[in-house]
């Protein structure tokens, strides 16, 4: 004779405590080391945000934090930037190139991470600065693309933005190390880029602008000099 078995199951009234649950924001995701990327921070995202350690959060909305989330950030001593974009370009960029290099160089200076960065819903102004990032950090455009379309749906507007982002990028003093992954070409390779690099820095500021005197210099005499290495000797090519 078989034996019965019954078990009791009990079905809690009680909603789902959200300070005990972690919920990443929407679209969230890790960009590089302690920078990370999402939609509009929640309440119930806090305790998650809390392991992140964050020490800024970078708004790129219309309108600043509301005040739950500003009271959580003053709480906790994270500082808030809000970035609003300009509107005011094409009706399918939500952000104009000034804008994803303001908030560029915000994400480059190494006191402000860790840091969240965020727009309404995580994908296009978001997805449009970090896809500026990857072309600053010598991305290939299709890994670029290819990563703005895990997040967004894909605009030819979006790629048109992106080719024309030529800003001059100020590198803070203090800037992030993983920006270029240890290349020490900064006046070389680097120094070349499609988007401006312009330099904090005073003396790596006068090595640039002395290097552009030289390749000036070079190309009005009908040949191109070119740094090599950084070392200070020009080479013609």
């Amino acid at each position: 004779m078989s034996e019965e078995h019954y078990y009791m199951v009990t079905i809690s009234s009680q909603p789902l405590n959200p300070r005990k649950t972690f919920i990443p924001p929407l679209r969230f995701a890790t960009v590089e080391r302690d920078v990370y990327r999402g939609s509009y921070p929640r309440p119930l995202n806090f305790p998650f945000l809390e392991t992140l350690k964050l020490k800024t959060i970078l708004s790129l909305t219309p309108a600043p934090l509301i005040e739950p989330v500003a009271k959580w950030c003053k709480e906790k001593g994270i500082v808030t930037i809000h970035c609003p974009p300009d509107k005011s370009g094409k009706k399918s960029i939500p952000l104009s190139h000034q804008d994803a290099k303001r908030a560029i160089e915000i994400i480059l200076f190494s006191d402000h991470s860790p840091i969240y960065v965020h727009c309404l819903n995580g994908s296009e102004a978001t997805g449009l600065v970090m896809a500026c990032l990857r072309k600053l950090q010598f991305w290939a455009p299709q890994c670029i693309l290819s990563e703005l379309q895990r997040f967004s749906e894909l605009h030819n507007s979006f790629e048109a933005f992106l080719e024309g982002f030529i800003e001059e990028i100020e590198i803070p003093e203090k800037s992030v190390e993983w920006l270029w992954q240890g290349m020490k070409d900064s006046e070389g390779v680097i120094g070349r880029h499609r988007v401006g690099v312009r330099y904090k820095n005073s003396e790596l500021e006068k090595r640039r602008i002395r290097r552009l005197a030289r390749e000036e210099e070079g190309r009005s005499n009908g040949t191109l000099q070119v740094e090599l290495n950084g070392s200070g000797e020009m080479e013609n090519v």
